[in-house]
């Protein structure tokens, strides 16, 4: 199998593509990933997460992840999978659109939301996550073609400039909500930190595959906030031993890109 390792370089990221994402909070980046490179990781993707998915309850398999704690790890992930989450190619491109040079990994979800799954309510993936810098963002890829019947993503955009929200719910009374429509394997979403994002019922009877990671700016340093369920979580699993004003730096965080 040809791996993601074995690349010719990250794709230039055109300015606009940049500026729509640090302007609107998101962007879809198409065709990113060779098809043929993706359908060589499927498999083992999908045995590893579907895996997971049997130590979830009910709502958590019916939305696709856990609101509470985390529930993949680099730590006990297969090499073919962590081969995957480490490729230094979607590093370079989690930096390039940060504008930072060097990314670390804080995390992965398998999103895989079943036929007939409910909505994905709405949130912001910065309100639980301990660090001290807003230089973070989540690639979504999907393993297979999704229409957008299958639990498409939606962004309230702009909602990123304006920091933590204490009413997401409201988010479509504020902000303008895009979708991302239908996306090909190969294909990444992209958004920041402070995105209040959702996702819909899929209304398809096919399970709707994706993978998110999450990348930061090598740097930044541990800050926690309140009691938050799944940032507990991250200080268990990701961070743990590390304490509010470490450097963010674990074995489970590694440097995956780093500007030559």
């Amino acid at each position: 199998m040809t791996t993601l390792l074995e690349k010719d370089g990250a794709p230039s990221l055109t300015d606009d593509q940049i500026e729509h994402l640090r302007e609107r909070g998101w962007v879809v980046l198409r065709g990113i990933i060779s098809p043929d490179k993706l359908l060589g990781y499927r498999p083992a993707l999908r045995d590893y997460i579907m895996g997971h998915r049997e130590k979830m309850d009910d709502v958590e398999r019916a939305m696709g992840a856990s609101a509470k704690k985390t529930m993949f790890s680099l730590g006990e992930a297969p090499t073919t999978v962590s081969e995957f989450v480490k490729s230094p190619l979607l590093g370079e491109i989690a930096a390039q659109l940060l504008g930072v040079d060097a990314v670390r990994v804080l995390h992965f979800c398998g999103f895989f939301k079943s036929g007939g799954g409910p909505p994905t309510p709405w949130h912001q993936d910065l309100s639980y996550i301990p660090l001290d810098t807003d230089k973070l963002l989540s690639l979504w890829i999907p393993l297979t073609g999704i229409t957008p019947d299958m639990g498409a993503l939606v962004f309230a955009e702009g909602s990123h400039l304006h920091g933590l929200s204490d009413k997401p719910w409201l988010a479509g009374e504020h902000f303008p909500l895009v979708q991302t429509g239908s996306m090909e394997a190969g294909d990444i979403s992209v958004h920041m930190g402070w995105t209040l994002h959702a996702s819909l019922k899929n209304k398809s009877t096919q399970m709707r595959e994706a993978l998110a990671v999450c990348y930061y700016s090598d740097g930044a340093r541990i800050q926690t906030r309140g009691d938050v369920p799944f940032m507990r979580g991250l200080m268990n699993s990701c961070f743990a031993g590390l304490r509010p004003g470490d450097q963010a730096a674990g074995p489970l965080n590694p440097v995956v890109y780093r500007r030559q």
